[in-house]
């Protein structure tokens, strides 16, 4: 199976990526995209747990639907460079995705692509709340104000299921 990338919505892709005999803190992240013509390389983050994430663009002035290429995953720790996990992609207009890693190849330092997670917008936005110490109290004693700023979230995600439905999934997971 391959990535599956956007040219209407951006795609996030998840991993956890362990180092040995380098340290996490430090390390980098980021994905090359090779197409037949050009390349992209979009930079991700990896957490202390050793979460990462990449976040891709909508590639619509990038890449047209029906488009297919290599990702290649690269990490740089301390004073080394892998490139632990290759897959190809495709490039499609719609709004489902599921990406599903198939194969691992470890390198040394030993990295390791676990899982890979479909990109929930709620579950982006409860994250971002609760960063900034968001409760469900806090949300529904302010919630004139801040419906606002959750509705243009919803708006320009490109959500597809109603607004009510979103926001009660927003509320439900702030418990």
């Amino acid at each position: 199976m391959s990535l599956k990338l956007y040219t209407d919505k951006s795609e996030v892709f998840e991993c956890n990526v362990s180092l040995q005999g380098a340290s996490i803190k430090e390390s980098k992240l980021r994905a090359i995209l090779k197409f037949d013509d050009k390349n992209l390389m979009v930079e991700g983050k990896i957490n202390s747990n050793g979460k990462g994430e990449i976040l891709f663009p909508k590639l619509k002035n990038i890449s047209e639907d029906g488009d297919v290429g290599t990702m290649e995953l690269e990490v740089i720790a301390e004073d080394a460079y892998f490139q632990p996990y290759e897959e190809t992609f495709s490039v499609v207009t719609s709004k489902k995705a599921t990406v599903e890693v198939l194969t691992k190849k470890p390198s040394k330092p030993k990295i390791v692509v676990e899982k890979i997670q479909k990109f929930r917008p709620e579950n982006e936005l409860v994250s971002l709340l609760k960063e900034k110490g968001m409760t469900k109290k806090l949300l529904m004693k302010n919630k004139k104000s801040l419906s606002k700023v959750i509705y243009n979230y919803y708006r320009e995600s490109n959500i597809q299921e109603g607004f009510n439905i979103f926001l009660n999934k927003v509320i439900k997971r702030l418990d």
